[in-house]
């Protein structure tokens, strides 16, 4: 869990919990014919404030499992983000 927290700290400014769960993985080739394999985990907030990546983001937004059905997303990410609200209880 400590690669993926320094990752995620790195990446977002965010600390996270210890307690990590998996949800799935995706390969896939990006439009620069590089392949990758997206590995997803799950993990609860513990502190920090988001930074974005220049050039790789241009917002954020903190979202329950209703209010993440406004945004245009890449097919499927919505079921996933409430999927995994549920997984840990958040209302």
């Amino acid at each position: 869990g400590g690669l993926l927290k320094r990752e995620a700290f790195e990446e977002s400014g965010l600390l996270i919990s210890d307690d990590l769960i998996y949800i799935n993985n995706v390969a896939f080739i990006r439009p620069d014919e590089t392949p990758v394999i997206l590995v997803k985990f799950a993990a609860k907030y513990v502190s920090g404030d988001v930074v974005l990546e220049e050039g790789a983001f241009t917002d954020f937004a903190w979202v329950d499992g209703d209010e993440v059905m406004n945004f245009d997303c890449i097919d499927g990410i919505q079921g996933e983000i409430q999927k995994t609200i549920g997984l840990f209880n958040i209302a």
